[in-house]
């Protein structure tokens, strides 16, 4: 009887790692419109915080109006192609294929942390190993 609760708690704990990752594919992949962001930079040993509130509804020149699409490409693999809104238009900046390691992966070079997925809300952190700088983004689905 023993063995079969631990095959039980084993099967159990299996499937929600499952779920867990195709949550997470599930969650990622589509097309994700920046709507927040805050952090600070080490700047002559003071932290100098910075925030930006673009408006995702209403895209502009003047905000950091930037939206990413992602697609699933391979196991815990993803392209990220981000845009940026000039005259009128999303123009597209640049592509990059992401491994996902749990919630953690890298871009751009840097180490980056997923906070929050949901069907709706994107939240990750960078953090620079060495304190000279931590940013944190929130994106959106609409």
């Amino acid at each position: 009887m023993a063995l079969l609760a631990v095959v039980m708690c084993v099967n159990f704990a299996s499937c929600s790692s499952d779920d867990d990752e195709e949550e997470i594919s599930a969650s990622l992949e589509g097309t994700w419109y920046y709507d927040y962001g805050e952090g600070w930079e080490l700047y002559n040993g003071n932290k100098d915080p910075w925030s930006t509130d673009p408006d995702p509804y209403n895209p502009n020149d003047r905000d950091a109006s930037t939206k990413m699409e992602i697609k699933k490409v391979g196991e815990n693999q993803y392209s990220i192609s981000t845009y940026y809104y000039d005259n009128g238009a999303w123009q597209y900046s640049e592509s990059e294929t992401i491994t996902l390691n749990g919630k953690s992966f890298k871009y751009d070079g840097e180490n980056c942390t997923i906070l929050t997925l949901t069907s709706k809300t994107l939240i990750y952190e960078v953090v620079e190993p060495n304190g000279k700088y931590y940013d944190k983004y929130t994106y959106i689905k609409m």
